[in-house]
């Protein structure tokens, strides 16, 4: 009995760097009706807005079209799949991205900051410690499905138009530049980005933040 109590455990939790986490799944077939009027559909013009959080949070989901739309706005695209459940600083002082999308903003550079689950709860623990003031999106769970990992392959198949980057599971960072791939990878740190946008004074600094 023991055992069998041990096993339903592991296969329902797995401990990782961001600590015990509910394994794949985006939470959205349990997400109680209150949150479910804050979650929001897509627009466009919604990645150029500024956003106060301490007036209310809202999720926006988005799909493989309306980030293809983003793309092709826009010069740089950096598209990054956040965890607000992880404890790293990374996932926490999310003012990192806030920072270095201003770092960039003479580069027509936007931030995709794609929340990995429907959790408004811990986002907006996470927000109230930050001065991150960009939309907080979600991958469309009627567009990718409940399991995380099924929808991060998806999302990655859909959008890899560089033969030369190859993934079987995709990656939490992507960045575009005049709508083609250009880096994937599971950690951007300011010299990555430096390098590919090609940037930039040295009077302007952020703080690299260890993954």
């Amino acid at each position: 009995m023991r055992k069998n109590g041990l096993l339903l455990f592991i296969s329902i939790f797995f401990v990782s760097a961001c600590g015990i986490i509910a394994i794949n799944e985006n939470d959205y077939r349990f997400l109680p009706e209150e949150y479910r009027k804050d979650i929001k559909p897509f627009d466009v013009a919604l990645v150029t807005q500024k956003v106060n959080y301490h007036d209310s949070l809202y999720l926006y989901e988005i799909n493989t079209p309306e980030i293809k739309a983003v793309l092709q706005k826009h010069k740089y695209v950096w598209l990054h799949i956040w965890r607000p459940y992880c404890e790293a600083d990374y996932c926490q002082n999310i003012s990192y991205f806030t920072q270095l999308a201003r770092r960039y903003r003479d580069k027509d550079f936007q931030l995709l900051l794609i929340s990995e689950d429907y959790d408004p709860p811990t986002i907006k623990k996470v927000l109230a410690h930050s001065d991150f003031n960009k939309p907080v999106f979600v991958l469309q769970d009627a567009w990718y499905g409940h399991k995380i990992k099924k929808g991060y392959r998806l999302l990655f198949n859909e959008l890899n138009n560089n033969p030369e980057i190859h993934s079987k599971t995709g990656f939490d960072d992507y960045l575009f530049k005049d709508s083609l791939l250009v880096y994937a990878g599971d950690s951007m740190s300011q010299s990555t980005l430096d390098s590919l946008v090609k940037c930039c004074p040295s009077t302007v600094k952020v703080p690299y933040l260890k993954r």
